[in-house]
C-alpha cells in the first residue's frame, strides 16, 4: 500500500463518515425516536444524533470531490463492476444470516427479488442511489466545466440548494405558512456532488478554531430546534434530514475542517486509509453486525434509552469491529480490483463516496 500518494485528510473524512453511519444507527436501533426529549441525557443524545447525521452528505461531497475529473469512457464505467460485486456479496451474506440466524423463510425467487430491489441488505439503499450517481457523474462534470466563471458555479449550487434543501427545513414548519416548491427535493445528491466538485476546484481553507466554533454553533441550533418543537415529547425531525439546509451547512463546515489534515503517524494513517478503502464493505457489513449486536443488546443490556447511552461507545465499536473484520475477509477472499484493472491492485479504489 503506497501511503505517500494518499490524501490523508480525505481518508480521515471518509473514516469519520463511516463511523458516523454506525453511530446514527445506534439511535435507529435503540428507542431514541420513541423516547421523549426531556432532560439533559436526551439533550446530549440529540446533540450526538445531529452531529452524526452528516454521514451520508459527507460521502456524496466526497464523491463530487474525487470524481470531478472523470470522463465518460468505457474504462470509467467498468469501475462500477466492483461496487456491484461487493453489493451482491453482502446481500448473499445478509440472506444467509437472515435464514440461519433469524429463521426467515422465503423462496429462492423471493430472495432474488430482495437482491434486485436492494432489500436483502437493508442498508443498500445507498448503493441504489450511488449506481445512478456514478453513471451520471461524467456528464455532471461536463456540465460543471461548461460554466464560464466561479460566479456561475456558485449560482448553480445556490439554485440546487433552493430546489433541494430549503423545502426540508421550511415546508410544514412555522404553522404551515412557509412553503417553497419541493418537487425536486430528492435531487439533493446532485447538490452535494456539485459542492464537492466546487471544493475540489477552489480548495477552500478555514481556520480550525473558527470552523470548530461554527460546527458547534450549527449543531446547537439543530438541537435547539428539535428540543423546542418536541416540547417534551418525541423527536420530530424539525431540523430536517440529509437534504436540510442546516445539514448542508453542517456537512460543508465539517468537510472543510478535516479534508486538508495531514496525518504524520504512519500506523494511524495506515489504519485510517484501510478504513477509508473498505468504507463500502464496512457500511454493507454493518447491516449484519448491527442485527447481531443489537439483538444481544436488547436481550441482555437494554433497560431504557437514558441508560443505554452510557454503553453507546462499546456498542458502536462492537458493530464496527465485526463489520471491519468481515470487510477484511472479503477484501482478501474476493478482491474486486481485478474486474476494473485486469489484475489485482490493492489500492484506493474501494468506494462509498469514492474515486
Amino acid at each position: 500500500m503506497n501511503l505517500s500518494s494518499r490524501n490523508t485528510g480525505i481518508d480521515l473524512v471518509k473514516a469519520f463518515a463511516i463511523l458516523f453511519v454506525l453511530s446514527v444507527h445506534f439511535f435507529l436501533k435503540t428507542e431514541y425516536y420513541s423516547t421523549p426529549l426531556d432532560g439533559k441525557n436526551m439533550y446530549i443524545q440529540t446533540f450526538l444524533r445531529m452531529s452524526f447525521l452528516i454521514c451520508v452528505p459527507l460521502f456524496i461531497i466526497l464523491t463530487g470531490y474525487l470524481q470531478s475529473s472523470k470522463k465518460p469512457t468505457v474504462d470509467y464505467f467498468k469501475k462500477l463492476m466492483p461496487v456491484l460485486i461487493v453489493y451482491i456479496f453482502y446481500s448473499i451474506v445478509a440472506i444467509l444470516v437472515r435464514v440461519y440466524h433469524f429463521d426467515e423463510q422465503k423462496t429462492v425467487l423471493e430472495w432474488l427479488a430482495e437482491v434486485t430491489h436492494f432489500k436483502a441488505n437493508s442498508y443498500s439503499w445507498y448503493v441504489n442511489m450511488y449506481i445512478g450517481l456514478f453513471l451520471i457523474s461524467p456528464f455532471l462534470n461536463i456540465l460543471y466545466k461548461g460554466l464560464n466563471s466561479k460566479r456561475q458555479k456558485q449560482l448553480l449550487i445556490i439554485v440546487l440548494v433552493v430546489m433541494t434543501s430549503l423545502p426540508d427545513i421550511l415546508n410544514g414548519k412555522a404553522r404551515g405558512v412557509l412553503f417553497v416548491p419541493d418537487f425536486w427535493d430528492q435531487m439533493y445528491p446532485l447538490m452535494y456532488y456539485f459542492i464537492g466538485s466546487y471544493l475540489k476546484e477552489y480548495q477552500f481553507r478555514i481556520k480550525k478554531w473558527i470552523g470548530t466554533i461554527l460546527l458547534a454553533t450549527v449543531t446547537l441550533v439543530e438541537v435547539w430546534i428539535e428540543v423546542h418543537y418536541a416540547m417534551g415529547g418525541k423527536f420530530r425531525g424539525m431540523a430536517g434530514y440529509y437534504n436540510s439546509t442546516l445539514i448542508v451547512v453542517h456537512s460543508v463546515i465539517f468537510f472543510l475542517l478535516f479534508y486538508d489534515v495531514h496525518i504524520k503517524t504512519r500506523i494511524l494513517s495506515k489504519f485510517i486509509t484501510f478504513v477509508s478503502m473498505l468504507s463500502l464493505d464496512i457500511y454493507l457489513a454493518s447491516n449484519i453486525s448491527d442485527k447481531i449486536v443489537y439483538q444481544y443488546v436488547f436481550e441482555n443490556i437494554y433497560v431504557n434509552q437514558q441508560q443505554i447511552m452510557f454503553k453507546a461507545v462499546p456498542i458502536v465499536l462492537s458493530t464496527f469491529t465485526i463489520a471491519f473484520i468481515m470487510a477484511l475477509l472479503r477484501y482478501h477472499i474476493l478482491p474486486t480490483e481485478r474486474l476494473s484493472t485486469g489484475k489485482i491492485k490493492k489500492k484506493n479504489n474501494m468506494k462509498l463516496g469514492y474515486t
